[in-house]
């Protein structure tokens, strides 16, 4: 494997990262993650829109998010990849003796690595999962995309715990997000999901934006509102949506089958339009 380190590409056995980085030391670093299909990234524009917010609100300077378009070519090619991932990770560099208070004018540390994943013709057939529902214990800066995901993580460890695949974060009887995905459920025929800048806050998911758009145009019933801990109960249909998978529907939350228990229709047309966006989006035949 090929990675980005500082500037080169170079094998990831040869890559080497400082002990007083301060996001091995803080976790004070932001990331992004961009799907690509036939090797176009998937939202590329928004991903960067996004690093670009959460360099500014952390205040990590020395990184131009723009780059990261070519960044993600020259590793997806070192790779030889077409369809596959890029995580990128910033952070604010490299800081001796460890302080808690930043030294001006630190160098950000750059990385990033390609792995391969599944085609859009591979994600035709959606894969359900089933989720659990726990008080979030994060911060209330979900809009900054952090690599300090250990609130994130410990959530996980229940869902493990339970043989789920997901985690609802609940704060205040409403639900946010997942512990890694937006939410959508189905109410009384409309497809809702959480709002971005209300409590509890979520992170601006690209493919969340992209679902919207689409079914919005298409003329699915849509809104953007509080969801309920107990509008879960009355739900009819429940998903999730990340950069990885896109689309995962929720058969169950809490041991509770959510409508019929099978993968219901307006879920199946949402991802179908997200399937035809990306295909436009990334030059590939209609589906």
């Amino acid at each position: 494997m090929q990675v980005w380190l500082n500037g080169r590409i170079l094998p990831a056995h040869e890559a080497t990262l400082s002990p007083f980085d301060r996001g091995f030391v803080f976790g004070d670093g932001v990331y992004e993650l961009v799907r690509f299909f036939n090797g176009v990234g998937v939202g590329i524009d928004a991903h960067v829109a996004r690093l670009e917010r959460s360099l500014a609100l952390t205040r990590i300077a020395g990184f131009d998010a723009h780059t990261v378009p070519g960044l993600c070519r020259d590793l997806l090619a070192a790779n030889d990849l077409r369809d596959g991932a890029v995580y990128l990770q910033v952070t604010r560099g490299v800081q001796l003796p460890r302080a808690h208070m930043p030294t001006p004018g630190l160098v950000p540390t750059v990385f990033a690595y390609a792995s391969a994943c599944g085609s859009i013709e591979e994600l035709a057939t959606l894969q359900p999962g089933t989720a659990i529902t726990r008080p979030d214990p994060r911060w209330s800066r979900c809009e900054i995309k952090t690599t300090s995901l250990l609130g994130n993580i410990l959530a996980l460890l229940d869902a493990q715990d339970a043989r789920a695949d997901e985690v609802l974060l609940t704060r205040n009887g409403l639900v946010g997000e997942g512990a890694y995905s937006n939410v959508f459920a189905v109410l009384d025929g409309t497809l809702v999901t959480t709002p971005v800048d209300d409590d509890p806050p979520i992170l601006h998911g690209v493919t969340r934006w992209q679902l919207l758009e689409e079914s919005t145009r298409a003329g699915i019933p849509t809104a953007v509102r509080p969801i309920g801990v107990d509008d879960l109960a009355s739900a009819s249909e429940v998903f999730i949506a990340a950069s990885r998978r896109l689309v995962t529907p929720i058969l169950s939350v809490d041991g509770r089958r959510i409508g019929t228990g099978a993968i219901g229709p307006v879920t199946q047309r949402a991802f179908a339009l997200l399937a035809q966006r990306i295909r436009r989006e990334c030059g590939l035949p209609p589906g």
